[in-house]
């Protein structure tokens, strides 16, 4: 039923956990693919050692997390497609909850569950019972979550007919890649929440890309034509990312970045 897409890159000391909690979901009717981004550790290694027949590698030439996770999309044998990140885990009933959620709401395409940060700043109350939540405004309900976004790498499953009707990941960004397709989505097709834990995202895991300064040419932070935006959510959320950016770049003084910021998107950024 599930094709799980694993991204790997430099990940020996986590990916084996990693695949590890896929193999102990409660649901087991998936495959996974891992693709290896041109690891130049033993991660390859490490998922070569793990002796389970649902597991495909895909070996490419680095080119970033958009174009391993595209590349899972089109190798992918199932119509629902999960994404993990090599360093994070899933709680063993992941699959099934997004199941569950897919055999209630038949016609939808697009479901997500929540996680937890590994340090637990986040931990929420489980309930016996969770409510699934039909969003129909990707950028209004973010805005009211903690996170400022709904929507997680690791948690969101999505039906291959969606990426022929919108596309897949940007390649040109290498960070904030799943924020612009979570907003391309959520365009076209409602998004089935609930707020249910069941991945865990590990912030002490090694070589995370999100730690790392990120120039904002390439993000997605250099492409809002705030022109064409007509729904004022969209125009917030935005407006959000932007100024936390313009934060930054005053406390790393990355003047330049600044600048090309405050020329390029002027007002915009403060109204």
């Amino acid at each position: 039923m599930f094709s799980v897409v694993i991204p790997l890159y430099n990940k020996e000391l986590s990916i084996s956990n990693t695949i590890q909690s896929v193999l102990n979901q409660t649901f087991q009717d998936f495959e996974i693919v891992v693709v290896n981004d041109g690891s130049t550790d033993n991660s390859l290694q490490v998922v070569e050692k793990i002796n389970d027949s649902r597991i495909r590698i895909i070996n490419k030439p680095n080119g970033g997390v958009s174009s391993a996770r595209n590349r899972g999309i089109k190798e992918a044998k199932y119509d629902w497609i999960a994404f993990l990140d090599g360093d994070d885990l899933w709680i063993d009933n992941h699959l099934e909850t997004l199941k569950d959620m897919i055999e209630t709401n038949p016609a939808d395409k697009v479901f997500t569950t929540s996680f937890i940060f590994s340090d637990n700043n986040n931990v929420k109350v489980q309930r016996e019972s969770f409510a699934y939540l039909r969003v129909d405004n990707f950028c209004k309900a973010s805005l009211n979550h903690f996170n400022k976004t709904i929507i997680s790498s690791i948690t969101i499953c999505i039906h291959k007919e969606v990426f022929g009707n919108i596309g897949v990941f940007n390649t040109n960004y290498i960070r904030g890649e799943d924020v612009d397709l979570w907003i391309r989505i959520s365009k076209i097709y409602d998004i089935i929440y609930t707020d249910k834990v069941t991945a865990i995202y590990r912030k002490d895991a090694e070589n995370r890309s999100d730690v790392s300064y990120v120039g904002v040419k390439r993000t997605f932070l250099k492409d809002i034509d705030f022109k064409n935006i007509t729904d004022n959510y969209e125009r917030k959320y935005y407006q959000y990312f932007l100024l936390n950016r313009f934060k930054g770049c005053i406390l790393k003084r990355k003047w330049s970045e600044l600048f090309y910021l405050l020329f390029k998107y002027n007002y915009h950024i403060f109204i």
